[in-house]
């Protein structure tokens, strides 16, 4: 090599270094992702929403009941700005406020003025008379929306009192969208499988439902068919709920959790279920909280993620398959956005590598064109 074309090639090289260190990282293409029980969902650019796994209700929105172990389109969704997954249903918020929702409706999930054996949808319809909303979430068979200046509206099945409007009981369930009693100011929302909570001014906590393990945290074991408020908790930032227990983020990015402990679902060394919060060992610094029916996770400040409760089939993704009430690494996972928790499988968003799942993939949950599950992340597959 000549001193010119030695020259040259490093004049080359250092442009490129310098053009490198200005391109900004790159940001995932997929915005947000959500679990059901044996399905999950992504939310793409532009507005679209795919969804693989289970299909036997039509919750992959597709037009097919056909399970898929690849993501596929929903029909018909193209302005989705926010999803939730239910059990076994999905529903996504499109732009204007309007809701759309797809699978099981034997209990009025989909909130369209229809309810019964049969009368599910494996297409988008849209919720009854809902505008405006601001977010959308998805519990085990009832969905609510938070509303401008922080009010809440249910629909769905409503035995325990999950709908908040006050009545509770099968002969309560609707099939549009009701007002929750008593409730403003709402900065969260979660829905656990027959439970939902709100974080509303002052970080306080209330929730309402099923609380025959506590999960509503207000020291008793009695349901309650409007919003109560949990014991001891203020400046909460983020909730999520499970099958029969709930969590919250407090200051600092500290865990707090309350409800089913049985499958170590507290994240406090035991498993003891407890009525009032109880903190998770060893989390600071989180930045987001998600559950699944018997685990929950957290997404650390710097990308890592940390998980516990039940782990039977590699859930919490560390490799083993044995329950821990303690918070453990997810391994080989970094750049962690959020989380999402369905029955027996989790997923992570990622800052660099898209979407990665593990746990349970009898039904393709996982995405990753096979049925094998994984006790650590593998790539989702064919998505943008």
């Amino acid at each position: 090599m000549t001193i010119r074309s030695a020259r040259t090639w490093f004049v080359a090289l250092l442009a490129g270094l310098l053009l490198a260190a200005c391109v900004p990282p790159p940001t995932p293409h997929v915005t947000q992702i959500d679990a059901g029980a044996f399905h999950t969902c992504a939310l793409i650019p532009g507005g679209g929403v795919r969804c693989w796994g289970q299909n036997y209700f039509g919750q992959l929105g597709n037009g097919t009941s056909t399970s898929s172990s690849t993501p596929v389109d929903v029909s018909g969704i193209s302005t989705a700005i926010q999803i939730a997954a239910g059990i076994y249903f999905s529903c996504a918020l499109t732009a204007g406020g309007g809701a759309r929702c797809w699978g099981h409706n034997e209990y009025g999930t989909l909130g369209n003025a229809t309810s019964g054996t049969g009368a599910g949808s494996n297409v988008p319809v849209d919720v009854s008379g809902l505008t405006g909303a601001v977010r959308i979430v998805a519990g085990g068979f009832h969905a609510c929306a938070l509303m401008p200046g922080g009010t809440v509206k249910c629909w769905g099945l409503n035995w325990s009192g999950q709908l908040g409007n006050g009545t509770s009981g099968f002969g309560s369930i609707s099939s549009v969208p009701v007002a929750v009693s008593g409730l403003t100011g709402v900065s969260d929302l979660v829905a656990g499988e027959n439970h939902t909570c709100a974080v509303v001014s002052g970080g306080v906590i209330k929730c309402w439902g099923e609380n025959g393990t506590g999960q509503l945290g207000n020291g008793t074991g009695t349901s309650s068919s409007v919003p109560v408020g949990v014991s001891g908790i203020t400046g909460a930032t983020k909730i999520t709920g499970g099958g029969a227990h709930t969590c919250a983020l407090v200051a600092g990015g500290a865990a707090k959790c309350w409800g089913d402990g049985v499958f170590s679902e507290l994240g406090n060394g035991t498993n003891i279920s407890s009525p009032v919060p109880v903190d998770v060992i060893g989390v600071t610094g989180a930045t987001n909280i998600d559950a699944g029916s018997a685990t929950t996770c957290v997404v650390l400040a710097g990308g890592a993620v940390r998980c516990w409760g039940r782990n039977y089939a590699g859930q919490l993704g560390n490799g083993s398959t044995v329950d821990s009430t303690v918070p453990v690494t997810v391994r080989g996972l970094s750049g962690a956005i959020r989380t999402a928790g369905g029955s027996d499988h989790t997923c992570a968003l990622t800052k660099h590598d898209g979407v990665n799942c593990w746990g349970s993939n009898g039904d393709g949950q996982l995405g990753t064109g096979t049925n094998v599950s994984s006790t650590v992340p593998v790539a989702v597959v064919g998505l943008p």
